[in-house]
């Protein structure tokens, strides 16, 4: 049998924490009313900024990657010249988004192959900046600028970016062949302790190919005979 529900007492009624709840709410909002009206306004504000940054960054991602595919397409076809016309107009606007990596490099090496080398070390070192966290291509693009330093018998400075391509690749035949252009560049700069230093590990590597083993092998000894000179 179903026992008779308790009426609620007017004390009891006071000291509800529902009750008691509503009231301290009311009083904080009668004091700070003013400044909850500003600051949950500006925080209004703030969220409704978020959420258009947000969107548009997502719209201009999917251009960005539009733009980058039609690149690759015209890379592939050794039309270099009308890469460079799609995304230089581009790059101010697209440079940072994680969508458009690819096509400022493809940028620096489209400059690169057309002989722009001062627009190619600009965009290469800006890939750098920005998309650094590239392992595959960013050893490509220290390398191309090794290729750009090298050209301008800066054999020093080639070298070391040659070797911090070697460093960040990882396929075992980039690190070889970026090696190679490191130790010939410093041969070059007369540093032969250092070609040697780099190279002689590259002996030990397990089933090397045998075209890269004579380069490295023709490299030491031409480095080993220039120190003996002095």
């Amino acid at each position: 049998m179903l026992k008779a529900r308790k009426k609620i007492t007017r004390k009891e009624l006071k000291h509800d924490p529902l009750m008691d709840t509503i009231y301290k709410f009311r009083q904080f909002w009668g004091i700070h009313q003013t400044n909850i009206s500003r600051y949950g306004g500006i925080i209004l504000v703030a969220l409704v900024l978020s959420v258009l940054v947000i969107r548009w960054r997502s719209t201009q991602d999917e251009k960005a990657r539009a733009v980058t595919g039609i690149a690759f397409i015209e890379f592939g076809s050794g039309n270099y010249n009308t890469v460079i016309s799609q995304l230089v107009p581009v790059v101010d606007e697209y440079s940072g988004l994680k969508s458009f990596g690819s096509g400022l490099f493809l940028l620096a090496r489209s400059e690169l192959f057309v002989g722009d080398t001062v627009n190619a070390e600009l965009h290469f070192q800006l890939f750098l900046d920005e998309y650094g966290q590239i392992p595959l291509l960013k050893c490509g693009a220290y390398g191309g600028l090794g290729i750009i330093a090298e050209s301008r018998k800066e054999y020093i400075a080639a070298a070391r970016l040659f070797e911090s391509a070697t460093l960040t690749a990882r396929e075992k035949s980039s690190q070889v062949r970026y090696a190679i252009l490191a130790g010939r560049n410093f041969l070059l700069a007369d540093a032969p302790e250092e070609t040697i230093k780099l190279l002689n590990p590259f002996l030990e590597i397990e089933n090397l190919d045998f075209q890269a083993a004579s380069k490295i092998k023709a490299l030491i000894t031409a480095a080993e005979l220039k120190a003996q000179r002095g």
